[in-house]
């Protein structure tokens, strides 16, 4: 009787250490299931701190001046891009088309195409803008090939205000009477899209 209580203890603490086991294998195997996390770039890192004014790129060469400027070029367009939304989003918010009058009073031309003109306006007015800004940090990496990798972070060079000021004047400077009016009576829900949508 001794013997068999013995055994069965025995048994029942085998029992227990092997699916204690089992279960530390599967627990390890399920604590990330997406797989494996990429090691943080720095660049990156400082981009998401401040995003409605920054904006990153990488490129990759065997020279490391043409990695660093395809990085620069894809930055500046990430920034583009996100001011020209904004520009969009905002200008429609308020009831601005960019599409009826897509010039500067100058020329004071109403547009006969409309098809893509707001676009493009809300392109070249974020193409002005991000001729303000530079590049705050580049981090390096080489390739057993001997191909540079370089990651860029660029910034407007002023705070929030001063980038949505810059924005805001460039769309004005460009619109016509009636929608220039439209924006001065509604300057801070526009200035709050712009703002909005570049943080996203």
């Amino acid at each position: 009787m001794k013997k068999f209580s013995v055994l069965a203890i025995l048994a029942i603490a085998l029992m227990s250490f092997s699916c204690g086991s089992t279960k530390k294998v599967i627990t390890s195997e399920s604590v990330n299931p997406y797989g494996k996390a990429v090691a943080s770039e720095p660049c990156i890192e400082l981009y998401e701190q401040a995003p409605y004014k920054r904006a990153y790129g990488n490129g990759q060469h065997f020279k490391e001046a043409t990695a660093r400027n395809i990085a620069e070029l894809q930055a500046r367009a990430m920034f583009a891009r996100k001011i020209e939304a904004a520009v969009l989003a905002a200008t429609e918010d308020i009831g601005v088309s960019l599409e009826k009058y897509a010039a500067d009073d100058q020329s004071g031309r109403s547009v006969t195409d409309q098809s893509g003109e707001g676009n493009d306006l809300a392109m070249s007015i974020a193409q002005q803008v991000i001729r303000n800004t530079h590049t705050i940090k580049t981090t390096r990496y080489l390739k057993s090939n001997n191909q540079f990798t370089v990651f860029v972070c660029m910034e407007y060079a002023g705070d929030e205000n001063t980038l949505v000021d810059h924005i805001e004047q460039n769309v004005k400077d460009r619109i016509s009477q009636d929608d220039r009016a439209k924006i001065e009576q509604r300057h801070n829900q526009f200035r709050q899209r712009i703002l909005g949508n570049l943080k996203e």
